[in-house]
């Protein structure tokens, strides 16, 4: 794109973030008065309802993708007539919080940010979506078709949501996620490279028996549990930064009695790479083998909950377009990684060239006191439109 046109885009889109905010301000505290955590169906139901309106102003053809019991993954298509390839958008609609805490802890602006919920990730909802709103008013968006996948159960490791995202991948040539933004004395920094993470459990069962008079009959499961907690922590990897930790722990009845059964859960985080998986999983396979106290049986059970985000020559390209967009604004862009998973390690995997962390700048997600900076939401709604309309 030639200089004078590139101009033109920036101040375009600076000006339409700006007059675009206010707006997004209060369609924010509307859907963060709805609690749409992981399985709350009616809450996601509201939030993609007041979606809707400007899906349709996008002129966005939705696909709603239910799953019993958990939500729906909205799909939205903002398709040309004859697209030079398809752009994915990535956010999620659910939240870590339970029923009723929209309620206890109402939104407001506090100093520079609105809470709670706004984070993660439902300001990345609309920061997509306005972006490209700026540039559809101002007779701009691409000759792209933009595909917008806000999914209802990253949350809890997208296990219904994936299945959207490789149906997608397939022919998408980019995919920008929309997660909390990062930055560093002012600089935006946007994720290529992130670690991934597999959860599971440690059943033993053993024999209950009578702690005093029948104590050798018994075959403690929670001894045996101990014993394999110890051999957990054996395989972290310090030098590849791999650790695995156990919590909580639950086993047996009253003191008096030799344990029967004990259980204990664990995540293995950090993995920084793909081929790391097979191993851990031949590692944790192993230890139903590896019983020592003699009657007790182990099962260990596990899934990937992310699998790793790892930084490639395609993911670098994909960061790229946004460090254009970013210097077009003014900014001076890094290229990070980040230890914390999200849905952009499916679409990496998936083998799309995807760049993270575009959102706004948020702040102690997950928490009660979660928040934005507001000024970022302007900002990175401006990045947004500048990526996408420096593709035409």
């Amino acid at each position: 794109m030639e200089d004078a046109k590139r101009q033109t885009l920036a101040r375009i889109v600076r000006a339409g973030a700006e007059e675009m905010l206010p707006r997004q301000l209060a369609l924010l505290e509307q859907i963060c008065a709805i609690d749409s955590g992981t399985g709350n169906e009616a809450g996601n139901a509201a939030v993609t309802g007041l979606l809707e309106p400007v899906l349709s102003e996008l002129g966005a053809r939705t696909e709603r993708v239910t799953e019993p019991c958990l939500g729906t993954h909205l799909v939205a298509r903002v398709r040309p007539e004859q697209p030079r390839g398809k752009v994915l958008l990535a956010a999620h609609l659910d939240t870590v919080f339970g029923p009723g805490f929209a309620e206890k802890h109402h939104f407001h602006i506090e100093g520079e940010g609105p809470r709670p919920g706004a984070g993660d990730c439902k300001s990345g909802v609309l920061i997509s979506l306005f972006g490209a709103l700026i540039l559809k008013k101002a007779g701009l968006l691409p000759p792209w078709e933009l595909t917008y996948l806000f999914t209802c159960d990253e949350e809890t490791g997208s296990r219904s949501g994936r299945k959207v995202y490789a149906r997608e991948a397939q022919d998408a040539a980019l995919a920008l996620v929309f997660e909390g933004g990062r930055e560093r004395d002012g600089r935006p920094r946007f994720v290529t490279s992130r670690r991934g993470v597999i959860l599971g459990t440690v059943d033993v069962a053993g024999r209950e028996a009578h702690a005093g008079k029948a104590y050798l009959e018994g075959r403690s499961a929670v001894l045996e549990l101990a014993h394999q907690i110890i051999r957990l922590y054996s395989f972290n990897d310090y030098e590849k930064g791999i650790y695995y930790n156990v919590a909580p722990i639950s086993g047996g009845r009253p003191n008096g009695v030799v344990a029967g059964e004990a259980r204990g859960e664990f995540c293995v985080a950090g993995i920084p790479e793909n081929a790391d998986f097979p191993v851990i999983q031949a590692r944790l396979d192993s230890m139903a083998d590896q019983v020592t106290v003699e009657g007790c049986r182990v099962q260990v059970t596990y899934r990937t909950l992310f699998p790793a985000m790892e930084r490639n020559a395609a993911n670098h390209s994909a960061y790229l377009r946004a460090a254009e967009a970013a210097e077009l604004l003014g900014w001076e862009p890094e290229e990070i990684a980040d230890p914390a998973a999200t849905d952009g390690a499916y679409l990496s995997t998936y083998g799309v060239p995807t760049v993270d962390a575009l959102s706004a700048i948020a702040e102690q997600i997950h928490t009660t006191e979660e928040r934005v900076r507001i000024p970022s939401i302007r900002d990175r709604t401006a990045l947004c439109a500048a990526m996408l309309g420096l593709l035409g």
